[in-house]
């Protein structure tokens, strides 16, 4: 179960709880539950794979995928090679972890200093989408604008 103490009912609920245990001599595990991530981070992190994708693009630089039997394949960037072939190799390489969902914000931002860094150092400048370009993105899907 997972209490948020800054709820004054959940301090009572984990306080009564740990009392049941003390008393019971029991074994438990008090462990602190990082911030995962917003849906609105998460919608901001698939805008930033597409921002990428498309700034690679527009200068013209191309992806290869080296695959079957070795052979390279040349193609145009995607949000899903960002995240898989840039993104995922740093997140895995820092802490070991698979899924994006599993990011907390610092997280997020240590991946996100990093890559902005290589590719600062390339000349293509890369920032976090802002909650205005989420917006625009939303009213773009709604066919509004």
């Amino acid at each position: 179960m997972i209490y948020d103490f800054t709820k004054e009912s959940d301090i009572t609920k984990a306080r009564y709880k740990l009392e049941k245990l003390v008393s019971g001599q029991k074994k438990a595990e008090i462990k602190e539950v990082s911030r995962k991530r917003s849906l609105s981070q998460n919608s901001a992190l698939h805008l930033l794979f597409t921002n990428i994708s498309d700034q690679l693009n527009e200068l013209g630089e191309t992806f290869i995928y080296r695959g079957w039997k070795g052979e390279e394949m040349e193609m145009s960037f995607t949000p899903e090679i960002i995240k898989d072939s840039l993104w995922r190799p740093i997140q895995r390489t820092l802490f070991n972890i698979e899924s994006t969902t599993e990011l907390d914000t610092k997280m997020i931002n240590q991946i996100l200093d990093i890559i902005t860094k290589f590719f600062a150092e390339k000349g293509i400048p890369i920032t976090f989408p802002s909650q205005f370009e989420l917006y625009l993105k939303r009213l773009n899907a709604e066919n509004k604008i």
